[in-house]
């Protein structure tokens, strides 16, 4: 048997996955790797890090970076690390009257869910990051919240999808029975094979790739969305807006669509359902009468009111039984009228003076044609004007949180975790309309302030938390936004 050329006193350090090596009359420890030559068709070894010197009177003394880590590990960690703090607390305080329903609907499920939806809605990640972020995270410690693992969070979404009565419960929570709200719908493209609802079908973008449609019931005065369903993607809005009233348990409810949503068909299907709707239509629709703008009498009575500071005029026809109101908006005319007579320099191919003059009567308009026969122009113009948070909450949605499209293989989870996003949109909704009213939109965005809040952290100091250091403009903006995070 060969004996070995070191001496027992260096040999003694040799561990698997260490050598030694005899370097100027000094013995030092490294570590090594064995990895496939796949050229040579056999093993090879890989030296890696040094590990320290080996001398017989001291034996084995770590490099001063092995001797870094080793502190590091044995004593720094256990006694002082971060976790996020900031959108943990707002979860918890914050959204308080979300978890609250959360809690009546799902009294088993629902810290989980607000830690799935924590995730979602804070780093925009899938199943698989979810115990990650969440042991980054002092949401657990708020919520007294047990550890995830890989699979808790599937579990939870299958538990959830299963429950649609209890989803319901809970989104009709935030239903004021007396208010007006508004509905709507969106596509959402899934690359599943195995969900009978993702079905080729039809978009505004002429995209017919596997889809589901997404219907919406959104409240006007809250300003958040209050309910919504999954739909097959071959099936169009108007078939489904009735079931959809029935399932929330509401007959107030006010149809928005956009320019392209109206067709006689769709009109003939909205009547016969009884379904109220403030739909527009486009200005070349030969049911708007420009006249009165032609020959200057449409501003000869007082009909007129004042809308954020603008001063709209209108006029009240009756078309085929329905209410159609011609808005002019004078502000937006001469807006459009420049912009047009601009782009006839700039764009000869595409613009003219003749279909200037065809068009300067429709320049600033905006016609509605609704089946409410005595509600009041105001109104009407208010009503429609609100389809612009729901055209922000649909942002929201698809370019923000990022749930435009999907890869579940189970109808099931699928419904769970459309449930999530659902809780998401909510809260990403309220962040927004505060930021709105403070008029700090133009300063921070959503995904801003979220971002603000995950960098406002804790730190665990031998058995205690405290609050972690932030910067000056930190606090500035948590003071402006009018948070307090104690």
């Amino acid at each position: 048997m060969n004996q070995s050329k070191h001496p027992h006193w260096a040999l003694k350090y040799r561990t698997p996955g260490t050598e030694l090596r005899l370097i100027r009359g000094h013995y030092y420890l490294y570590e090594y790797k064995t990895v496939y030559d796949a050229q040579k068709k056999k093993p090879k070894k890989i030296s890696g890090k040094v590990i320290g010197h080996i001398t017989q009177q001291d034996g084995l003394v770590l490099s001063s970076k092995r001797q870094l880590e080793k502190t590091i590990k044995n004593e720094v960690l256990p006694k002082l690390y971060c976790k996020e703090y900031g959108m943990s607390f707002l979860v918890q305080k914050h959204f308080s009257k979300c978890l609250h329903f959360l809690q009546q609907a799902f009294p088993h499920e629902w810290k989980q869910i607000a830690a799935i939806a924590y995730c979602r809605f804070v780093y925009h990640c899938p199943l698989k990051r979810i115990p990650f972020y969440l042991s980054q995270s002092f949401l657990p410690e708020l919520l007294k919240l047990k550890s995830f693992n890989d699979k808790t969070s599937s579990q939870v979404l299958h538990t959830i999808g299963k429950k649609r009565e209890k989803m319901l419960e809970y989104m009709q929570s935030f239903i004021c029975k007396e208010e007006y709200l508004l509905m709507d719908a969106t596509n959402v493209f899934s690359n599943s094979s195995l969900i009978p609802l993702s079905k080729k079908g039809y978009n505004s973008h002429l995209n017919y790739d596997p889809q589901f449609n997404l219907m919406y019931i959104y409240s006007s005065k809250n300003q958040i969305p209050v309910y919504y369903r999954i739909l097959p993607g071959n099936i169009r809005e108007v078939k489904a807006f009735k079931n959809c009233l029935l399932e929330a348990g509401l007959d107030k409810a006010v149809i928005i669509a956009d320019k392209g949503f109206y067709s006689k068909k769709n009109m003939e299907l909205l009547l016969e359902e009884e379904l109220k709707f403030i739909l527009p239509i486009k200005r070349d629709n030969p049911l708007i009468d420009y006249c009165s703008i032609a020959d200057n009498s449409f501003k000869k009575n007082d009909a007129y009111f004042e809308h954020e500071g603008r001063i709209i005029w209108y006029r009240k026809y009756i078309v085929e039984n329905l209410s159609l109101f011609l808005f002019q908006d004078d502000t937006l005319k001469v807006t459009e009228e420049r912009d047009y007579l601009r782009r006839i320099q700039t764009h000869p191919e595409s613009y003219s003076y003749q279909e200037y003059h065809n068009k300067r009567n429709s320049f600033g308009t905006l016609a509605l044609l609704t089946a409410f026969k005595k509600k009041a122009a105001l109104d009407v113009y208010q009503t429609y004007k609100s389809r612009n948070t729901i055209e922000v909450f649909f942002d929201g949605m698809k370019n923000v949180i990022d749930a435009d499209h999907t890869y579940m293989q189970d109808e099931t989870t699928l419904q769970g975790w459309m449930f999530i996003n659902h809780i998401t949109l909510q809260w990403y909704q309220q962040l927004y309309i505060e930021l709105k009213n403070k008029e700090l939109l133009k300063t921070i965005s959503v995904n801003d302030y979220v971002q603000l809040l995950t960098d406002v952290k804790r730190i665990f100091i031998n058995g205690t938390w405290y609050p972690n250091e932030i910067t000056a403009k930190t606090t500035k903006l948590i003071e402006k936004i009018g948070l307090s995070l104690s």
